[in-house]
């Protein structure tokens, strides 16, 4: 790695690495010096057998228990998973890991060292994402400053405060998208770079459904990417790339089909969508639970507060109000 890179990944990750104790202690001294607008993260271990005992909890551990990070703290417990249909929107992934950090030998299973090993790894992970983009970016664009600023300001976006601070699926998602990402770059090999690439995208759908979306970039990397640096191919060499393209994208969306076969093989028959020809218990949990859809989100009672505010706030400044 050369002597610039080297510079400009330490100044990112210094900066990463500030910022996420800023966050961390944020969210402690804020938790214990005000008074919160959502108390699930207090009363949660009421609901989990034996964490009642758990005397550190409300210390340490309920700063980073932030909105879903409630249904995940519950299915780790070693008797708790997916007890209810809507919790097959979430995907196994932050579930597993708080399940195995909260696990000790000469302990049982507990809320609270969970929530705090997790949140722990969940925020070195934070600061390595920013170098990882760092890297893609200057691969990408030839641009050393662009790539620094692109790194800069992922460090500092809304989300960092919070959700990259806490034990949710977003800091393991992101940290393996970019590593994927990150493989793509090479150069040297290929093929095997667009399978480590896979594993990575692979990782990231165990956190987060989505995650079969990033199968567009081993298509992409390829079937066009060679095309755009008018890379010579033979018929054998094109036929490689795309078996290893399909091997790859199927490899990458194997841990959400395996989710959704679990679920067709536990819950059906006795559920609406078990009947449907491709019965996927994610669109239609995310449909009936969260009128999650198409056109669903915005409808035309949203529109029209928000015109009425614009003409009124338009008046307002012509009458110098």
């Amino acid at each position: 790695m050369q002597r610039s890179v080297r510079r400009a990944a330490a100044r990112v990750l210094v900066a990463s690495v500030l910022w996420r104790l800023v966050c961390v202690a944020t969210l402690i001294i804020t938790t214990h010096t005000q008074t919160a607008f959502d108390t699930s993260g207090a009363l949660l271990r009421w609901t989990i057998p034996g964490a009642d005992r758990e005397v550190a909890w409300d210390t340490w551990a309920v700063p980073f228990v932030r909105w879903d990070t409630v249904y995940f703290v519950g299915m780790a417990h070693p008797l708790g998973g997916y007890q209810y249909e809507q919790m097959l929107a979430f995907q196994p992934g932050i579930v597993g890991i708080l399940r195995l950090l909260g696990t000790s030998h000469a302990s049982p299973w507990s809320p609270t060292r969970a929530v705090v090993r997790t949140t722990l790894l969940a925020n070195i992970l934070s600061c390595v994402s920013p170098v990882l983009l760092y890297l893609v970016t200057r691969a990408q664009f030839r641009s050393e400053k662009f790539a620094v600023r692109a790194a800069l300001l992922s460090v500092f976006a809304p989300a960092s405060g919070t959700a990259l601070s806490s034990p949710t699926p977003e800091p393991f998602f992101s940290f393996l998208a970019l590593l994927g990402l990150t493989c793509l770059s090479w150069d040297a090999a290929p093929r095997l770079a667009r399978l480590w690439a896979a594993a990575c995208f692979a990782g990231a759908t165990l956190f987060r459904a989505n995650g079969v979306l990033l199968s567009g970039f081993l298509i992409w990397h390829a079937l066009w990417r060679p095309s755009l640096r008018r890379v010579p191919r033979s018929v054998a060499a094109w036929m490689a790339d795309a078996l290893t393209a399909g091997g790859s994208v199927l490899l990458a969306g194997l841990p959400l089909a395996l989710q959704q076969a679990w679920a067709y093989a536990h819950l059906c028959p006795g559920r609406p969508w078990c009947r449907d020809t491709v019965p996927l218990p994610y669109s239609y949990i995310q449909a009936a639970y969260w009128d999650v859809g198409f056109g669903r989100y915005w409808t035309l009672a949203q529109l029209a507060p928000r015109v009425d505010g614009y003409v009124v706030a338009v008046a307002e400044r012509r009458a110098g109000l």
